[in-house]
């Protein structure tokens, strides 16, 4: 779980610096499963021949979304301008995309290992496997998912899905995390029950909500990559005024978002005596959520400095992961 969001924090960085294609093939980099460190060491010609391939690849992934009805997303590939400009290779950017490959690799190593040992669970406690087994699955495909990223020279719409399909593994991950927990052997008390239920609700409430931030906050980046190709570094004050109306929107969200989680962690105190971990993560939600609102002022404040933006994406991915680890804390009725 941890390593998950590492890996969406390095993406983050990744897309913050410009280096997603840094490694214009895949899986290799380069063709090389080390990647090069010097120009030197490439061959005449790389750049042409990398396109050539993204050009076939390309038109095998528009071939099959034709096929799915998705005939516009697949003109748009074949037709994607973008894809015929050459990456100039840079070292540095280069192999911050390949330790984000690198993490990848390792988080899908993680979750195989995972899968074995929940195989002999398999009878006792189905979910857990099955929840093992579609972590592992949903690994495999974000590679895949990551190969046309590369493939569409970082087309946008695919850049978005990358992202919300990796928040849907981690939180896939946090339910099985929680399930192969210890069940307590205490007699939960009705009580307990009966004041668990109403926040179990509001906390699944809030991490959609959280959910629905964090997608407006990939669209709001999409907007940031437009505006920068379109107005160039030496603008980058202005770049804010040039965003989409979804930018508007995602600022005033908070409005909505954090009073409703400081009503919601007011109410947790009841439960703090039940559980003590619920104590330790609703201290963690409120610097989480407030560390996050900081950081969104900054970047406006600030025209959006590249250093700010992965960590920004990081806080708000562990502030769901948090959140939703709290709320399946509350769900009783598994105990």
């Amino acid at each position: 779980m941890l390593s998950t969001i590492l890996l969406i924090a390095i993406g983050g960085l990744v897309r913050s610096t410009g280096s997603g294609m840094g490694c214009p093939d895949w899986p290799k980099c380069f063709n090389c499963w080390v990647p090069p460190t010097n120009v030197q060491e490439l061959p005449n010609g790389y750049e042409a021949k990398y396109i050539a391939l993204r050009l076939k690849k390309n038109e095998r992934v528009a071939k099959t979304l034709r096929a799915l009805g998705f005939t516009e997303t697949a003109e748009k590939i074949k037709n994607d301008p973008s894809v015929l400009e050459a990456e100039i290779f840079n070292a540095t950017k280069t192999w911050i995309e390949y330790l984000n490959r690198l993490i990848g690799v390792l988080i899908g190593v993680f979750i195989f290992i995972t899968v074995i040992l929940a195989w002999r669970l398999r009878k006792t406690d189905t979910r857990l496997f099955w929840l093992s087994l579609a972590g592992l699955v949903g690994v495999g495909f974000e590679g895949f998912l990551g190969s046309i990223v590369v493939s569409t020279n970082l087309m946008p719409q695919f850049i978005t899905v990358h992202m919300i399909l990796a928040i849907l593994l981690l939180l896939v991950l946090v339910v099985a995390w929680h399930l192969s927990k210890p069940t307590p052997t205490k007699i939960i008390s009705e009580t307990e029950i009966q004041k668990s239920k109403p926040l179990f609700y509001g906390g699944i409430a809030l991490c959609s909500l959280v959910s629905v931030q964090i997608i407006m906050g990939t669209q709001v980046r999409e907007g940031v990559d437009l505006v920068s190709r379109q107005l160039g570094e030496a603008q980058r004050a202005d770049w804010v005024n040039h965003l989409p109306s979804v930018y508007n929107i995602h600022k005033l969200f908070y409005y909505l978002l954090l009073p409703l989680t400081l009503v919601w962690l007011y109410k947790m105190r009841e439960l703090f005596k039940f559980q003590n971990v619920l104590k330790t993560q609703s201290f963690a939600v409120f610097s989480l959520l407030n560390t996050e609102i900081i950081l969104g002022i900054s970047m406006h404040r600030f025209a959006i400095p590249a250093f700010i933006q992965p960590l920004h994406l990081t806080i708000a991915v562990s502030l769901l992961a948090v959140l939703f680890a709290q709320t399946m804390n509350l769900n009783v009725s598994r105990k």
